[in-house]
């Protein structure tokens, strides 16, 4: 498996998801060039893009002043990561994947943060953020291993022990497409 996760700390909960794998046989971070990105997805066959990102894209990190203005993986990435098993867990993933007809398991908005709560009216604490994305991404993690991407989202649905404004938006948010 190829990860691509950028080194943001506010993303840095998804690592659960691929530390000590031993089939993790590249992971490329903002360090990478998309030259290089594009490299390690072609030598794969399972590719896992983490972090921020939305409708166009995974981004890489923020700059100074807050903004995004590297993709990771966006459209140029597309014809190498078709034919491949895709998990993207960001922002919108699944909107991306749908434009362009990737195979895989795919997020829609997930919250993770303070302002994302915000924007969606979902009323949460940065303490419950962080404790319930730890469950979620170790649930995702043991569901993938499990039961494998087309039964995860379901799973996941079932997973929910808390059931607050918070885990039902994103334990709803999970889609394995075709």
């Amino acid at each position: 498996m190829t990860v691509i996760h950028a080194n943001d700390s506010t993303t840095s909960f998804l690592s659960l998801l691929y530390e000590q794998r031993e089939d993790v046989l590249a992971h490329m971070t903002e360090k990478d060039t998309n030259a290089a990105v594009r490299r390690a997805i072609r030598g794969d066959d399972t590719i896992m893009m983490l972090g921020h990102g939305n409708e166009y894209g995974l981004f890489s990190v923020p700059d100074s002043s807050g903004r995004y203005e590297r993709l990771l993986v966006d459209g140029s990435h597309v014809q190498f990561l078709r034919g491949k098993t895709c998990i993207g867990i960001w922002c919108y993933a699944n909107v991306f994947a749908e434009r362009y007809g990737l195979h895989g398991l795919f997020s829609g908005m997930i919250i993770s943060d303070l302002q994302e709560a915000s924007d969606n009216h979902i009323v949460t604490t940065q303490d419950e953020i962080d404790e319930e994305m730890v469950k979620f991404t170790l649930r995702l993690r043991d569901c993938i291993e499990h039961y494998g991407l087309k039964e995860t989202p379901a799973r996941m649905r079932d997973l929910d022990d808390v059931k607050s404004e918070l885990s039902t938006f994103n334990y709803n948010n999970l889609y394995y497409l075709e």
